[in-house]
Parts: C-alpha cells; sequence; structure tokens
C-alpha cells in the first residue's frame, strides 16, 4: 500500500510541475522581453533627435523638450511593466492552495471511485495466507469486506471471503448471510458452486442454531450429495442429524463415507471413527448384521495420482488454500468424472481417483476411453476454475492408467 502511495505522490509532483511551470517562467519572461524591446525603441527615438538638431531641423530648445519627454515615456512603460510583473506573481499564494486541492481531490475520487479498498483486501489476503496476521487485521479485513460487498453486491467472492472470515471469527450469524450472497449470485448453472456454498451455508446453520439441523438444512444436505455425493462437509453434517435423532445406521453410513474420502494422515479421521463406534454400539443385531452383510463398492477403474509443485509457484500459494484434484473426459461432457478436495495444509498429496466417485452413473472414467487430470489450487475456495487460481494438467491418457504425476506450475489469468 505504502508503494502505491509513493508512486501516486510521485506522479502528482511532476504533474504540479507541468501545471504550475508557466506560471514562473512564461509570463515573467515574456515581461522582460517586452522591457528590452521598448528600451531599444526610445533609444532609437533618441538617436534621430540628435540627427535632427545636427541637420538643424529642430531647435536647441525643441531637442531638450522632444528629448525629455521620450525619457519620461520609457520611465512611464518601464514602470507599469513592472507592476504587471508584480500582479502575474503577487497571486502565486494561490498556487499551494490549489496544489493542496488537487492532491486531495484526487485522493477523495481514488477513494470513491478507484481500487483503493480492493488493493488493501488483496495485501491483507496475502499476509493471512502467510500467517503473519493478527486479530486486528481480520477485523480490517472483515471491515472492509463488508464495505466491498456494499459497493459491489453481485461479487461471489467477496461474499464467500466473508462467509468464511465470519466463520472463522465465531460470528456464525454473519457467516450465514455471507453464504447466502455466494448463492443469490452464482450462475444458475454453476451447480458444483452452488452445492459447495449450501454445504458452507448449512455448516454455518448448524453452528448459529448451537449446533442443531433443522429440517430445511438437512434437506438442504441432501440436495448438495445430489450434486456431489463425495461433498464431505455435508456428509459429516447429516452423520451428526441422523445420531442425533437416534438414527444410528444412517449415522453410521453417512460417517462411513466420509471416512473412506479422509486422507489417512488426516487428524480428523479419529473422531470419525469414534462417532462410528458410539453408533454401531446402538445398533441390532439384525442391523449390525445387515451392515456387516453389506457388499462393498467394486472400484472398476481408478488412477492414482501424485502431486506436486513447481518451485518458483511455491512461494505463492497460500497455506490455507482448497486443492481439487479432478479427471474430465477429453471428449465429453465439462462435469468432472471423479474430484477430491483437500487442503493445501495436507501436502504432499496422493489421492487415487475412481469410478466411486462419479457424480452419475452414466458418468464414471469407466465409460470413457480417456481422460485428463487437472490439480488445483483454488483461493476462493469455488471448484470452477477462477483468475488467480494455480493449476498443472496431465495430457490426455488412456482409462488404463493406473498412476499419474502432475506438477501444478501456472496461474490462470
Amino acid at each position: 500500500m505504502m508503494t502505491l502511495w509513493l508512486g501516486a505522490a510521485g506522479l502528482t509532483a511532476l504533474a504540479l510541475v507541468f501545471i504550475f511551470a508557466p506560471f514562473f517562467v512564461k509570463f515573467r519572461g515574456n515581461s522582460i522581453e517586452r522591457i528590452d524591446n521598448n528600451v531599444a525603441i526610445y533609444k532609437s527615438q533618441l538617436a534621430e533627435l540628435e540627427l535632427d538638431k545636427q541637420a538643424g531641423r529642430i531647435s536647441e530648445e525643441d531637442y531638450q523638450s522632444q528629448s525629455l519627454e521620450v525619457q519620461r515615456n520609457l520611465l512611464n512603460d518601464t514602470t507599469q511593466e513592472d507592476v504587471a510583473i508584480d500582479t502575474t506573481t503577487s497571486g502565486n499564494w494561490l498556487l499551494p492552495i490549489l496544489a493542496l486541492t488537487m492532491i486531495l481531490g484526487g485522493v477523495f475520487i481514488y477513494q470513491d471511485l478507484g481500487a483503493e479498498n480492493e488493493v488493501a483486501i488483496s495485501e491483507l489476503l496475502k499476509r493471512s495466507y502467510q500467517g503473519d496476521f493478527e486479530k486486528e487485521d481480520s477485523l480490517e479485513l472483515l471491515a472492509r469486506l463488508e464495505a466491498q460487498s456494499k459497493k459491489k453486491p453481485t461479487d461471489v467472492e467477496t461474499w464467500y471471503l466473508l462467509g468464511r472470515l465470519n466463520f472463522e471469527l465465531g460470528n456464525f450469524h454473519e457467516a450465514v448471510l455471507g453464504f447466502n450472497g455466494v448463492l443469490t449470485n452464482l450462475p444458475i448453472d454453476a451447480k458444483q458452486d452452488q452445492a459447495m456454498a449450501m454445504a458452507q451455508l448449512a455448516q454455518a446453520q448448524f453452528f448459529a442454531s448451537d449446533r442443531h439441523l433443522d429440517k430445511a438444512t438437512e434437506s438442504m444436505l441432501k440436495q448438495v450429495l445430489e450434486i456431489n455425493p463425495q461433498e464431505t462437509t455435508s456428509l459429516g453434517l447429516l452423520g451428526v442429524a441422523a445420531f442425533d435423532q437416534k438414527r444410528f445406521l444412517e449415522a453410521v453410513h453417512y460417517w462411513q463415507r466420509l471416512l473412506a474420502l479422509m486422507p489417512a494422515n488426516n487428524p480428523n479421521t479419529v473422531a470419525i471413527k469414534g462417532g462410528i463406534e458410539k453408533a454401531r454400539s446402538q445398533l441390532t443385531k439384525t442391523q449390525l448384521a445387515g451392515l456387516e452383510e453389506k457388499p462393498k463398492i467394486e472400484v472398476a477403474t481408478s488412477i492414482v495420482v501424485n502431486v506436486d509443485l513447481a518451485d518458483n509457484i511455491k512461494s505463492q500459494v497460500p497455506k490455507n488454500a482448497d486443492v481439487f484434484v479432478l479427471a474430465k473426459a477429453k471428449a465429453g461432457p465439462p462435469m468432472p468424472l471423479a474430484v477430491k478436495r483437500l487442503t493445501v495444509s495436507q501436502w504432499p498429496i496422493t489421492v487415487t481417483l475412481d469410478d466411486s466417485m462419479a457424480m452419475m452413473e452414466s458418468l464414471k472414467m469407466s465409460n470413457f476411453d480417456e481422460v485428463v487430470i487437472t490439480a488445483r489450487i483454488s483461493k476462493s475456495g469455488v471448484g470452477n476454475a477462477k483468475s488467480g487460481d494455480i493449476e498443472g494438467q496431465s495430457a490426455a491418457m488412456a482409462i488404463s492408467t493406473k498412476q499419474t504425476h502432475i506438477t501444478i506450475n501456472k496461474i490462470l489469468p
């Protein structure tokens, strides 16, 4: 921010030089030039009088009288020119006022119409990614995001950041408003982003209601799973709701699906396993038998993806950003065939994309001949690619490929 203001100050100073320099140079230079011209004219007149006297065309008395008149005229014109110079420069006291008015006016116009708030938000977000972030910084960022939401009420990323920041600060009711703002302004066909926002909204409502899920929120979470069966927040919350309502078998099913999507080193796996055991302890023998006999999903196709970061990109990666690893058909629908969401904190990343992650039966990886794997670091937390996201992509590969390596090395324009 300091660099921006220093640059603006330098440019303003340069502009002032060009604007006000003529007051000091041009006008005074013109006045001095006119005085020199007048003196030359009067000298010429005196010389002509001298020639007339020597030639006898005028008397001595006329010569003295006319010479005196020429000298008086010269003195009078010179005095008037000096007054004109004084008058021209006597208004110089106004220049500092004009300069100050120009600077302040520029500042006010910039703050009202320019990107000062956007630049400040960007710098605060950058600091938060680097870990150099205090509570005062969070409150400043919150205030600036609120101002930005009023200035640009349809900006989805601003609303999303408001929801996330308020949630992290424990302002759950305000977080609900932020995620509602996301849903209100998302395009109608952005189903994946809508699912993500609904899951975040449900989580905020869960905490705002003292860890209680009402029927409407529970229904919304089930809608999320219809769009994305692998959405982990929804699986966890629906398991909680089922457990609280003593639907223990249902809770086990949700949490087992969640556990299958979590990396083994995720510290939350301990809590999920504990919840599953508590729910199982409440099941009848018949329910337990049915649970054990339930056939496992046979994975027809799977690709192990190792994700790495290019060295020149590492310093630009936010510490808490989301990572999406997804497979799409080389020739086919734009919807992902399989997707896995993680965070940068889980680095290094190795994931397995398989048919169990299909969002629809007809959109399994095994239904296509070739796929392209993408690994994307999303700064906004939204699944669709956005400007500023960082990604890497594989070449098209046969569906029989068992393992591949992706290097994240490109910032999206």
